[in-house]
């Protein structure tokens, strides 16, 4: 889902959505499900079988280069790294 998709389900224009969701999380939606993203992602390295280009396609993400940068980013390693070390 689409920042602009919650902010339609939830009824409000793009910009009261951000404004009030920003308010109360104390980040910016997009960063939010980033991080939702990338944590639900690292879980999914630990404890499953799946590749690093399955995973990134599981948890939303089209370019795995992109999720390989953001993921290392986040954890200082990338999902391979992990993956090895587990």
């Amino acid at each position: 889902m689409s920042v602009s998709d919650l902010a339609q389900i939830s009824g409000r224009s793009l910009s009261s959505f951000n404004r009030e969701f920003k308010s109360t999380y104390k980040m910016p939606p997009k960063q939010w499900l980033q991080e939702k993203r990338l944590s639900y992602s690292k879980e999914l390295l630990q404890y499953n079988e799946l590749s690093v280009t399955e995973i990134a396609m599981k948890v939303g993400y089209e370019n795995v280069s992109h999720f390989i940068k953001a993921f290392k980013n986040r954890y200082g390693s990338t999902p391979k790294q992990l993956k090895v070390c587990k």
